[in-house]
Formats: C-alpha cells, structure tokens, sequence
C-alpha cells in the first residue's frame, strides 16, 4: 500500500515556503496587529470594557477582510507554474505523479494560510489576562481559529481551482474574486429586471433580506467572508464552507489530472467552460448596460430592451477578445456564434419575467390562507436596529394577522388588482401621481409557503377596496407604529417643523402623556378619507417620540391637519405657533394658474425645479398676490404637495403657490380651489 507520505514531496513543499513564505509572514503580521496588538495598547480610556462575541469584532470586522486576501495570494503565487510553459513543463517532468504534485503544493498554500492564524488564536488566549479593555473567553479563541481556517481553506481551495481551470494569472484573479461576487450582482441586477417587467414583483422584500429563501448578504461569499453581514457564523455555515472547500479541491484534482500539459497562457484550459464563461459576461454587461441607458432617458422600457442588446454584444466581443487575445475577432464563426449565444442570453432574461405558472395573476383561496399582511411597500414596521445602527433581523411572520373578515377584505382587493391588469388597465411600471399609493399584500399560506406582491393603484378606483383595510384598527397599529408606541415609554416628545425650523421639547411627564394619548387616540380614530387627504398635504409639524433607553423605542408622527383634538390641546398648552406655519412666517405668498403643454423643459440639474416651474407659469398666466392673513391661513390649511415630476397636469393641480419664507426659503404648493377672497 502506498505511504500518505508519498503524496507529499518535501523538497516542492520547501521550495514553495521558501518561495512565497513572504505571503505567510505578512498574513501573520496583519493578523497579529489586527487582534492581539489591538487588544493590548489600544487607547480607549474613558469607555466602558467591550464584551466581544468573537475575536474579530475587536476591528469591528476588519480583519475578516483579509481572508480574501491572503489565501487568494497564496493560492494565485503557489499555483502560478501552471500559466507559463517553461515553469509547467519543469513542474510536469519530475518523476512524481500529478496527485503527488498538487498534494504538495495544497500543503504549502495550508501552512501559509492556517499557521498565521493558530499563532494569532494562541498568543490572543495567552494574552486574555491583560487585555484590559476586552472581555473573551477561551472558547471565543478556538472560535477564532477555526472560523479563519475554515473559510481561509475555502477561498484557498477555490483559488486553487480557478488556477487549474484557467491558464492566465490575471484572468484568473480576476475570476475568483468576480465569482465570490457573483451571487450579489446576480441578485440585484436580477431584481432590477424583474421588476421592470414582472407585475407585483416585490423587489424591496428580496433585496433586504426579509424572504426566507435567501439573503444577498449570507449567499455572496466575498461579502459574507468580508462580514457585510452582521450575523454570527454558525456551525451549520462553516460546515457547508468546508464542505464546498473539499468540493473544489476534488474537482480541482479530477481536473488537474485531465489538464493538457500545453494549457499554459491560454485563457480557458476547459472546452466545457467557454460557454459559462461567456454567458456570464454577457449577461453582466447587458443587465448593466440596459439599466444605465434606460436610467438616462427616465427608465424608458425601449432604452432599457436597446440596452440590452447593446451590453449583450459588448460583452461577447470583450469575451472573444479575451479569449483569442486580438481585437480581430470580426470573423464569420464568431457572428454566428454570437447569435447563437444572444438567443440565449434572450432567454435567459425572458424566462424569469415570462409570468410562467401564474405569478402575476395568482390569488390564494380564502381557505388555503393562514395569515395576510398588508402594508406599505417599504415594510417599515419591520426595521429595529441595535445599538451600532445595524439592522435587527426581525421575523415578518409576527406582522402577519389571521383575522377572518381583515383576510376576506385583502384577498378582494388583490382580486380586483389582477383584474384590473388583466384587462390592461395596470401596468408593472405605473408612474406615481397626486392619487397613487404603493403598498405590499402578503399571505402565509397552510402549507407553509409565502407570498408578497408589491402594487402601486389609484386611490380613486380602488377606494371601496382600501378603505375597510385602511380603517382597522390592525392596519393602524402597523401602519403607524402605535401598539408600540402605546407599549414602550417615552421620554420626550419633540415637535418641529422643518420649512421654518421652529420646535418645541417637551419634557414634562403629564403633558407628554397626555400628548401620547392623543396623538394614539387621533391615528386611531383617522377615516379613510383622512388619511389620503394626509398623504398629499403638509403635515402642521411633525412629531418625534423620544425614548433615551433604547433607539428601536422611538417613533415618529405627525401632527396632521385633521387632529382637531391635538390641535385643541396644542393651543391651550400655547404650543401650536411655535411649531405650524402662521401668516407671521411668511414674507410673500403668491397664485398662479397652471396650463398644459406649454413646452416647459425641466432642468434635472436646477437647484429647485419647481420654483422654475412657477415661475414659467406666472410668466405666461400672470400671478395673484396673497395679502390678507385670513386669506393666507386658508391658503396654509387647503394646500396639496406639489411635484414638479408628476403633477404638471392642470386636471390634478389648477393653481400652484409660491410662499416665501421669512427664512427667505421658497415653497411651490398646489391648490385645488382659487380663494373666493380674491376673486
């Protein structure tokens, strides 16, 4: 039987840490001035003593980084024989077999990416001691160990991989680290598209993390190794990295055994993988290339589909060039082969967005329903953060109602959507105006699964459907934050407003009680009908429940123009002037008449788009000025918002009003009625 010792050559292993040795020392180094040397004379006089969860958190993650240095370089330098033929023909012509010969090779890469490490883990456990500013444990120490030689084996092993697969060390650098992104550009750029074309297409619950079936984050080794994620590592994890470590080592021997001896300075050694390779970049350039064009003409679907195609070629053309090593690459099998691969990669794009097993018009029945959500389509109920700012993963499911008739009322306005877009009356990209309104519906199904859809509708011709959602008391406890709002104490309540930079504190425990139940009691108490005028008008001022305790208890408000009652106490307390716009703010106030299709062209670039706007009105329709101070504080409780990008239509906004601050600050309003005063 064969000795394991044979498989291991001394005199290769010698040379190599003879060799690349450097790589191990300056791993070491880094590792030692990142943890250990921190630990001991960094100066934090003044700051309470940091209890650590692991040895990394010392440099807030920082030194995780380097394991997408180190092993890559190890890996790239150990392995870089094999993309020159004069060292791969010396390598080859020894009297070892190629097992015997990668076995040596993958021995020196470990030394040089496990031994920096276990000294870094042993000097931190002798140091514990004196480590005066941080508190750890022994266990946090062997973590540490483990955790760097585990996922530094892993981007090792898949360095080591793409050497053997590719036959040039830039390409092949190149490639490690493109394909340890992979996953996240793949993700976004694969939401972005869907998106566009996929109705109901719930792009925000994917992107941040909150479906079940996978976070960019966690999937993306480069940025989960590099500790984008706040997450510790689990057992379960860096088992499955040790497990794809010796997944690419077992292919990366399987291959290396197949290589042609005379693979050396090619770009791609394996037939096979061409068409990867290509697809890939492909793919890449056109999902950029669509996404920026169409981003310059206001996300024009045409520009997005030229895009496209023009990134799709741009990427085949740069891969053939790659490839052959020329620029000269206009031949006829190369076209045809490029119409081949650009009816893939249509394919590729189409599939997804193809509506295939009804996705678009899919509505649960009543009866397979466990619990529904609906919400806005930015899910802000959901977002806690801990004490560094950093998100809490929280569960959605807990946000989720399995009330009867609030699931009956969901499920019938999602059924009115769909038909609305069956008969082509909804788009996937309808554009927000004055009477639009984005939200999320969610189901939890019996069966376990979960569906979220993401619409933007009319207010106007869906009103039947959202006002009975609107008004319950579950939607306004979600929507507005108040069941924790009424749970958690508040500290102080701070009211400002932001036009006129007036606020007022308020500190006092009984008023700020008495000021909590009121707003609560006025949310609560909010019609359908007030809370859509509310999401097109300036708010009086808004409102900040602050909790000194914890950032995740402090929550914000508004103090709308329909809370009679807030308004009433505000006045008595001689605290509504001191935060609401009064006739006494303002310098000037003045009205104009908007007309259409006057060949207004806006300026994106303008510092306020919207006072050119008024000011092309007032040009052509004349101006009115606002004197009288009743007429003003009619004007100030009637406005509407204006948008220079939506509302241009003189259906929606007939007037618009520019007030000038004694601030010297300008704001464009919209009015629907002209002052009966000015007449």
């Amino acid at each position: 039987m064969t000795s394991i010792r044979s498989y291991f050559n001394k005199a290769i292993i010698r040379q190599d840490l003879k060799q690349y040795g450097w790589i191990g020392i300056l791993y070491l180094l880094a590792l030692l001035f990142f943890i250990p040397f921190l630990m001991l004379f960094a100066v934090r006089e003044g700051q309470p003593v940091q209890q650590l969860n692991s040895l990394y958190e010392v440099t807030n993650r920082i030194s995780l980084v380097l394991l997408l240095i180190f092993p890559v370089l190890a890996g790239t330098f150990i392995f870089r024989y094999l993309h020159a033929k004069a060292p791969s023909d010396l390598y080859h012509g020894l009297p070892i077999t190629r097992s015997q010969l990668l076995t040596s090779h993958l021995c020196s890469a470990l030394v040089l990416i496990t031994v920096p490490v276990w000294i870094t883990a042993v000097l931190s456990a002798l140091i514990r001691p004196y480590a005066d500013y941080y508190v750890y444990d022994l266990t946090m120490v062997w973590e540490f160990g483990i955790i760097y030689t585990i996922l530094g084996l892993f981007v090792c092993a898949f360095t080591i991989l793409m050497a053997i697969c590719f036959g040039q060390t830039l390409i092949q650098m190149v490639l490690t680290y493109g394909l340890l992104f992979t996953p996240a550009w793949l993700m976004v750029l694969g939401i972005m598209h869907i998106r566009q074309f996929l109705f109901g297409f719930h792009d925000y619950y994917f992107e941040n993390g909150y479906s079940n079936l996978f976070t960019i984050e966690k999937v993306t080794p480069m940025l989960r190794i590099a500790g984008a994620s706040r997450e510790s590592f689990g057992w379960f994890e860096l088992t499955m990295y040790l497990v794809f470590a010796l997944l690419f080592l077992g292919l990366g021997y399987f291959l290396y055994r197949k290589r042609d001896g005379a693979a050396a300075s090619q770009t791609i050694v394996y037939r096979f993988l061409t068409p990867l390779f290509v697809i890939l970049v492909m793919l890449f350039c056109s999902l950029v290339g669509g996404f920026y064009m169409s981003g310059m003409r206001d996300n024009s679907r045409v520009i997005l589909m030229i895009g496209y195609i023009l990134g799709g070629i741009f990427g085949y053309l740069v891969v053939q060039m790659v490839l052959h090593r020329t620029w000269l690459v206009f031949t006829r099998k190369v076209l045809v082969h490029g119409v081949i691969y650009m009816i893939t990669l249509a394919a590729i794009l189409y599939i997804p967005v193809s509506g295939i097993g009804g996705y678009e018009s899919r509505v649960p029945e009543q009866a397979d329903v466990k619990s529904v959500l609906y919400s806005d389509s930015y899910l802000s109920f959901i977002n806690k953060y801990d004490s560094s700012g950093q998100r809490i993963d929280n569960n959605i499911s807990s946000y989720f109602t399995e009330d009867k008739e609030y699931t009956a009322a969901v499920i019938k306005l999602h059924e009115a959507i769909v038909e609305k877009y069956k008969e082509g009356k909804l788009s996937e990209n309808e554009e927000y105006s004055r009477d639009t309104m984005d939200f999320t519906i969610g189901y939890e199904l019996n069966n376990g699964h979960r569906i979220l859809r993401k619409y933007i509708v009319k207010t106007s011709e869906f009103g039947d459907y959202l006002k009975p959602l609107m008004e319950s008391t579950y939607y306004k406890e979600l929507g507005y934050n108040l069941k924790g709002l009424n749970e958690d104490e508040t500290s102080s309540i701070e009211l400002y407003n932001p036009y006129l930079n007036k606020q007022i504190k308020i500190n006092e425990p009984k008023e700020i009680e008495e000021l909590k139940n009121l707003f609560i009691e006025e949310t609560m108490n909010m019609s359908y009908k007030d809370q859509i005028d509310a999401r097109k008008q300036e708010a009086w001022a808004s409102i900040h429940f602050i909790n000194y305790e914890s950032r995740n208890n402090n929550y914000y408000g508004s103090w709308k123009k329909s809370f009679a009652e807030l308004e009433a106490w505000l006045e008595e307390k001689g605290y509504a002037d001191q935060v609401r716009m009064t006739p006494a703010d303002i310098t000037s106030m003045t009205i104009t008449r908007n007309i259409n299709n006057t060949g207004f062209v806006l300026d994106r670039n303008a510092n306020n788009p919207a006072l050119d706007y008024y000011a092309y009105m007032a040009k052509l329709a004349g101006e009115t000025r606002v004197t009288e101070d009743m007429d003003k504080e009619n004007i100030i409780l009637n406005q509407k918002y204006f948008d220079v990008y939506v509302d241009k239509s003189k259906e929606d906004t007939p007037y618009l009003v520019k007030v000038t601050l004694n601030n010297r600050e300008s704001v464009i309003w919209s009015l629907e009625d002209f002052p009966e005063g000015l007449q």
